[in-house]
């Protein structure tokens, strides 16, 4: 690690300003903390920093290596990757006779307290309905519901991973899953298990796990590769050619000393998950996007009810056009979704099933022009849904922004804060949807 140090990662936002051109600044500026700096000129593709697997904290264990993930036991019945190494951190943060305290410790102690975010359990319902996108809502909603359910049901069970009576007796272990799998959801990476690009187990890696996001053009990426085991004095004395399984950073472009490391957390994502799991934004995001429906039968059903004849009547019958949004969610197949993003992107099946039904009611009139302006529609519908307008929440951070440094209490802070997310958050689906409107 010759080659990087870790500083303070301050950020001079810019991304709400007042009418006067000030910034108002933004929620990231406090969750950013820590960050990686280059101390040296780095090149392209050069390596900037390799962590072996026996320092990392994996869905296969403490410190576990090569093909481990194969002979890897789940903690309890139907863990996710998220869950396993949320259990094994806390096997770590324990400090039992098993888990080699000295070891771990540095790097429990590293890192955050708390990870304050919609998912954390920190939030109220009052908070989180902040959102005020129902995407956002119900899905934080969904995440706390089963996290508590899967805590009470590990707790109930009496195998509590770590040694809670020996460090944090006095907090529930509630609230320790909870604080467990935020680390894991803001900071764990997803890397090969056999360094050849074979399946994939979830890690929290030291150091990687501390680089900074970047929506667009990160200067570095991760991988994992196997390198000699120069500490292996057995196959030294034998003259094998041991290897070992690292995580290893490589700089995707050149990188000048003092510059900041960045990586991509999620590729092409919305901002969803960084708001909900990471607790920030991380300034415009070109692959934002939000839902305009939750399936081409809602589609198809507002489509009927939206557009009628001039004397009210429905044109297109029900049954056939629940019909004809089956046969178009079956033609995009799994994983669809509904969604509206920068540039005018809307999904593919979403235009083409409108084009379709325009065609059959409106035969004379130009079927893309027609889908446009349904999408333009709901657009219109969902930003008059929303309970504050764009023009509310701006002038709400403005007045935040102006009167934070009289804020005494810790607590009142800490829901300002939460509330700043939310309403930056809701301001950019806000502008998704308003930039479509206006063309």
């Amino acid at each position: 690690m010759r080659k990087v140090d870790l500083r303070d990662s301050p950020r001079d936002s810019k991304d709400f300003v007042n009418d006067a051109g000030e910034a108002i600044g933004s929620a990231d500026d406090a969750a950013r903390g820590r960050g990686v700096y280059a101390v040296v000129d780095i090149k392209a593709g050069e390596r900037v920093l390799t962590v072996p697997f026996s320092a990392c904290i994996s869905q296969a264990g403490l410190g576990k290596g090569a093909n481990a993930l194969a002979d890897a036991k789940l903690p309890f019945e139907n863990a996710t990757p998220s869950e396993c190494v949320a259990w094994n951190l806390l096997v770590a943060r324990g400090g039992d006779a098993s888990t080699n305290e000295d070891t771990w410790k540095p790097y429990v102690d590293a890192l955050p307290a708390v990870v304050d975010s919609p998912t954390s359990g920190l939030w109220d319902r009052k908070e989180v309905a902040e959102l005020q996108i129902g995407e956002a809502v119900f899905k934080a909603a969904l995440t706390l519901g089963k996290d508590a359910k899967t805590a009470r049901t590990i707790a109930a069970s009496g195998a509590v991973p770590g040694n809670p009576k020996a460090k944090d007796g006095e907090i529930g272990f509630a609230e320790r899953w909870g604080w467990a799998l935020s680390c894991v959801r803001s900071r764990a990476i997803e890397c090969s298990s056999d360094g050849q690009g074979g399946a994939t187990q979830a890690m929290l890696v030291p150091y990687v796990d501390m680089l900074n996001h970047a929506h667009v053009d990160p200067n570095v990426e991760w991988t994992a590769v196997a390198v000699p085991d120069d500490d292996d004095s057995v196959s030294q004395k034998n003259g094998e050619a041991k290897q070992k399984l690292v995580v290893a950073l490589l700089a995707r472009r050149d990188v000048r000393a003092g510059e900041e490391l960045t990586i991509r957390y999620a590729a092409e994502s919305s901002l969803d998950g960084f708001c909900l799991f990471m607790g920030f934004l991380g300034g415009h995001n070109p692959h934002d996007s939000v839902e305009l429906f939750k399936s081409t039968a809602h589609a198809a059903a507002w489509y009927g009810d939206a557009f009628k004849s001039e004397a009210g009547e429905r044109v297109v019958d029900p049954e056939k056009a629940a019909a004809v949004a089956a046969a178009f969610a079956k033609r995009a197949g799994l994983g669809l979704e509904l969604r509206l993003g920068w540039g005018g992107r809307v999904a593919d099946v979403l235009v083409d099933m409108l084009v379709y039904f325009n065609k059959q009611i409106m035969p004379d009139e130009d079927p893309q022009a027609m889908a446009a302006h349904a999408v333009r529609v709901r657009c219109s519908e969902l930003v008059a849904a929303l309970p504050t307008s764009a023009e509310e929440d701006l002038a709400w951070l403005e007045t935040r922004s102006r009167g934070k440094e009289n804020e005494a209490d810790g607590e009142a802070r800490r829901r300002d804060e939460r509330r700043k997310l939310a309403v930056e958050y809701r301001l950019r689906k806000k502008a998704l949807l308003q930039h479509f409107i206006e063309g």
